[in-house]
């Protein structure tokens, strides 16, 4: 665990605070910092970790107010080899921000006056990437689509659905709580200071339970962004069968409109047959990749 940037005093303080069970240390993440050598980057996959804020949650209507890149360059276990800082830009959205908005972000609109993302730096950044990852992938897939059509059909990792956080030993999926078990905490809701956290986030190791051997959670992110999955969606179903899907963790796809549900491929077959035997129409299933699954 990388303290460096702590007080040693507190440091001291804190691992004896860590020895009652009636007290839990959360030390702050450090600023963000690159280490990337002069040169050529390395021969290695390339991620980047990508954060927004937005006057509102429709893609279609409101518009972006900041965007952080990180790029990280990781080896074949799973391992950092090399990252350079978040960058981060801002952009007046030449609307009015919801007070509801710059309470979450911090963010009025006398603060973006005259702000413009770089379009091309941007572009240049996501090229360079060979997987684009966010914590609600979905989220960000949908604006930046909009924004870069030339980024269509990228490959992206969502860590808040690509990593079995459970198994992993942590519960919840919100960034802030699974960083706040590993013993961390950070600024929330700016996309540079999000962008940070994740990169800290998926380093921690830990087991998980049963077989899943210790590694980092940005290893296991890559082994589940990796995996072909299988999208089983209840087509035809009857609306008297939605608390029975609800219960089996389907959810409900309103542009589809239509109840559906990731499953790795071993488990196709368990579910058609529980169609069966539910009386349900036979399901409709497509073969997902990171290329498609978050869209």
């Amino acid at each position: 665990m990388n303290v460096e940037h702590l007080n040693p005093e507190h440091e001291d303080v804190a691992r004896r605070l860590e020895t009652d069970p009636n007290y839990r240390v959360l030390r702050a993440v450090p600023r963000p910092y690159s280490n990337a050598p002069k040169g050529a980057p390395p021969d290695a996959r390339c991620v980047a970790l990508i954060d927004l804020e937005t006057t509102g949650l429709d893609p279609d209507n409101d518009r972006i107010m900041e965007l952080a890149i990180m790029l990280v360059w990781v080896g074949e276990n799973g391992e950092v080899l090399n990252h350079i800082a978040p960058k981060v830009w801002q952009e007046d959205p030449h609307v009015e921000i919801d007070p509801r908005i710059t309470w979450i972000t911090s963010l009025a609109n006398h603060h973006l006056v005259g702000r413009k993302i770089p379009d091309e730096e941007v572009l240049a950044m996501l090229d360079r990437a060979d997987l684009l990852v966010a914590h609600h992938a979905a989220f960000e897939v949908s604006w930046l689509e909009r924004r870069y059509p030339q980024i269509k059909g990228a490959a992206w990792a969502c860590s808040m659905k690509d990593v079995d956080w459970l198994r992993s030993g942590l519960d919840g999926r919100a960034q802030q709580w699974l960083l706040a078990q590993e013993g961390w905490h950070s600024n929330a809701h700016r996309a540079g200071d999000d962008v940070w956290s994740l990169f800290w986030l998926l380093q921690q190791r830990r087991a998980g339970w049963g077989k899943d051997p210790e590694r980092s959670h940005l290893k296991r992110l890559l082994e589940g962004a990796d995996r072909t999955t299988v999208l089983v969606q209840a087509t035809r179903a009857p609306i008297g069968k939605k608390d029975v899907l609800k219960a089996r963790q389907y959810r409900w796809n309103a542009m589809q409109r239509v109840w559906e549900k990731n499953l790795e491929e071993s488990l196709v077959p368990h579910k058609e047959a529980w169609f069966y035997t539910e009386g349900l129409p036979a399901p409709t299933l497509s073969t997902m990749t990171a290329h498609q699954r978050h869209r």
